[in-house]
């Protein structure tokens, strides 16, 4: 055989050739699916059996079992703030400068108390200035009345004498015609020389005279006359001032009193007896009834709560809302006075509900409103059923203990500690009914029990699972 036909037949036919597959990639799929659908089942045994669990609940009186009843798993309580009923942010009625400012924060007051004073000098001024003119016109009004009385005197006096000037008057012309029948008559003796002819110009110089004096005692009558009408009129004129000038000091004097009632504006009182919770200004700020932004101006002085009226707010779920009734009775404790409950009452359910939070505003009134409380603090009230014991709004009353009634197995209970762990503990069971019953001693209010997969437990300290976290 010669070289090249050795190498002939080593060449390799590779239609002849077959291909080999690795083993090793398969058995380790086969292992990852067999973990896959085995680790659950091996993993259940290591972290034992899946139980429901129900926590101890306090109550004071045992829900009732009958379905028309409603939901009622344990009693209702829910969070909130004490506010005031009765508050006021206290504001000037007139814009100007702060001069005083009589209160402070948790000061309390009484109605009327004088809370803050605005400056009011210049109404001040203004006032008197207008008092000073109401008393110039009440002066001139007393000239007018004793200009008017002086000439009614004066009409008076000036009448006295007429009578005198009419009797004289009287007198002469009775003289007059007396002289003028005897000048006839001495004239006619004269005519017949049977009297002298001087008897006759004696009697023509008498009625001269008496002329005369009646004509000067009928002028003077005259003037007498003139000087009283004049005194009359200057009387009716002084008279007929006198209701114009008291009118316009009437119209002065309420002037006085608008001004007057102006300047309490300038005074911030107390509308009640209350406790300052905010002083919102400082004397010397200017302040105004309504802050308009980009004023220097604070729009309130400061604000005050009714201490009696003193209520906690509360916010109860739209879905238990139905479970609060009006008037109904309640225990409300407050945060900062932890050991102490105060009894409280429903005073109403605010009609609207805030549809962030799927809650509803319920006010809640102490009996007893403590002395230390005050708004903002935060407080939660525990509303108490119809049947609830006496004392159980004060805290009086002690709690039950109760637990689902399927959680019961006799004298015995499954309790689940933090370490998932199943214990069999005994109780000694006390009140019950369909739902729930009472647990008077070996539980605590802190402890789980097993309400479903109790079949399942087989001995004390056994691994559980819950469906919250599948461990």
């Amino acid at each position: 055989m010669s070289g090249m036909d050795a190498l002939a037949e080593l060449k390799i036919d590779r239609a002849k050739r077959t291909r080999r597959i690795p083993i090793w990639p398969i058995i380790a799929a086969v292992v990852i699916v067999a973990f896959f659908f085995v680790y659950p089942a091996i993993k259940k045994v290591l972290d034992g059996p899946e139980v429901k669990l129900a926590p101890v609940q306090k109550v004071l009186t045992l829900p009732s079992a009958d379905p028309k009843a409603g939901e009622e798993a344990g009693e209702l309580s829910a969070a909130g703030y004490i506010v005031a009923d009765r508050q006021a942010v206290l504001a000037s009625k007139v814009t100007g400068r702060l001069t005083k400012i009589n209160v402070k924060e948790a000061q309390i007051i009484k109605e009327g108390h004088l809370v803050a004073e605005v400056d009011h000098g210049e109404l001040d001024q203004y006032i008197e200035q207008t008092r000073a003119d109401l008393a110039e016109a009440k002066q001139e009004t007393e000239r007018l009345r004793a200009v008017a009385a002086q000439a009614k005197a004066e009409v008076e006096s000036l009448k006295a004498p007429l009578q005198t000037l009419k009797s004289q008057i009287e007198e002469s012309e009775v003289a007059y015609a007396d002289a003028t029948r005897r000048f006839e008559r001495d004239k006619a003796l004269a005519e017949s020389h049977a009297a002298p002819a001087n008897d006759v110009e004696d009697r023509r110089t008498e009625i001269a005279l008496t002329k005369v004096r009646i004509e000067i005692a009928k002028n003077r009558l005259a003037e007498q006359s003139a000087r009283i009408g004049a005194g009359e009129a200057q009387a009716r004129t002084a008279e007929a001032a006198v209701p114009v000038s008291i009118a316009h000091n009437n119209a002065m004097d309420l002037r006085i009193k608008v001004l007057e009632t102006q300047r309490k504006d300038y005074f911030v009182y107390a509308p009640f007896d209350g406790i300052v919770t905010e002083k919102a200004a400082e004397t010397g700020e200017i302040v105004a009834p309504i802050s308009v932004g980009g004023q220097m101006a604070r729009g309130s002085v400061a604000t005050i709560a009714e201490c009696s009226s003193l209520q906690a707010e509360v916010d109860v779920a739209e879905t238990y809302i139905g479970r609060v009734k009006e008037q109904g009775s309640a225990a409300i404790t407050i945060d900062a006075m932890p050991d102490k409950t105060f009894a409280g009452k429903v005073e109403r359910i605010l009609p609207h509900a805030d549809r962030s939070k799927a809650t509803v505003k319920v006010r809640v009134a102490f009996k007893l409103c403590p002395a230390k409380l005050l708004p903002d603090m935060s407080v939660r009230v525990r509303f108490l059923p119809d049947n609830a014991p006496a004392g159980a709004d004060e805290g009086k009353a002690k709690d039950k203990l109760v637990v689902p009634v399927e959680a019961l197995s006799g004298n015995f209970v499954w309790t689940v500690d933090a370490n998932k762990l199943a214990h069999k503990t005994a109780v000694k069971v006390g009140e019950k009914n369909a739902k729930v019953a009472e647990i008077l001693e070996g539980l605590e209010a802190s402890d789980k029990v097993v309400v479903e997969g109790l079949d399942l437990l087989q001995r004390d300290g056994q691994k559980v699972r819950t469906p919250e976290t599948g461990k």
